[in-house]
């Protein structure tokens, strides 16, 4: 044990037993297990500690493994996995950003529910599918399998109504409030093409491919220093998300597919 793990654990011991001191102990063997059993948990939890410090590195060399492992496929994802200390009751954090390089293995196929004018200025901004009503049967039965879904003032009546609890558990759902109900369909679309969507899991888990295996060191820590911003701005107190501390990072690599 090294003479800082022993320091904690002495502190460890003292605070134990100056916590439990404080209460009335009618049994002198039970106030010495709470002692001891104290005193054995900090203990754990520092060689805990101490054994994930050990295994941390630069993102520098964390990218040199990875790509020394995955030399034979270049087009894989770096994957960053950033652990929040997520309180239970809280709103999922989540966000989007346009990181600086995109690491998408594939664009978005946008979708856009239009009338009049508004279908002319999706079309021309790139909208994969651009329509009314009519495309809501495609919808339902997967013909059409949209990454982003756009639609305007007029039309987001009949879509709550029509596909509120299809689209809503895929994310997809259009709203004001994301940007994704508007008039201006031609930027909305330009935007969904060069933002990408990040999201906790239900304990606070974020997971997202960052950049390829096989870009310059330069490109990955840029990416990942944004993408590390946009969570931070999710989840500050200045911004809708309730606040949630990065705890962990941790940079792993994925096969190209589904990224």
């Amino acid at each position: 044990m090294s003479p800082a793990s022993t320091r904690y654990c002495c502190r460890a011991t003292f605070n134990a037993w100056a916590s439990c001191s404080r209460g009335i102990s009618t049994s002198p063997a039970l106030h010495a297990s709470k002692v001891i059993a104290a005193a054995a948990k900090a203990a754990k939890r520092a060689k805990a500690k101490d054994a994930a410090n050990s295994e941390a590195m630069t993102l520098k060399d964390a990218v040199s493994v990875l790509r020394a492992v995955e030399v034979a496929a270049p087009t894989s994802a770096y994957e960053l996995t950033v652990t929040t200390k997520f309180v239970r009751g809280q709103t999922v954090p989540r966000g989007k950003i346009s990181l600086p390089r995109d690491a998408r293995a594939s664009a978005e196929t946008v979708l856009v529910f239009a009338s009049g004018k508004s279908v002319a200025a999706a079309r021309a901004a790139g909208a994969h599918h651009v329509g009314g009503e009519e495309l809501i049967p495609d919808l339902l039965s997967a013909k059409l399998t949209p990454t982003k879904v756009i639609c305007t003032p007029t039309l987001l009546p009949v879509i709550q109504k029509q596909l509120a609890r299809f689209l809503g558990p895929k994310g997809l759902m259009p709203s004001e409030k994301r940007g994704t109900v508007t008039t201006n369909v031609g930027s909305a679309v330009k935007l969904a093409q060069g933002t990408m969507n990040w999201k906790g899991d239900r304990l606070g888990v974020i997971r997202a491919p960052v950049a390829r295996i096989g870009w310059p060191l330069e490109d990955v820590t840029s990416n990942v220093k944004a993408f590390m911003e946009a969570i931070k701005l999710g989840t500050s107190p200045s911004s809708e998300q309730p606040t949630a501390v990065v705890k962990k990072k941790a940079l792993d690599k994925v096969q190209a597919s589904g990224y």
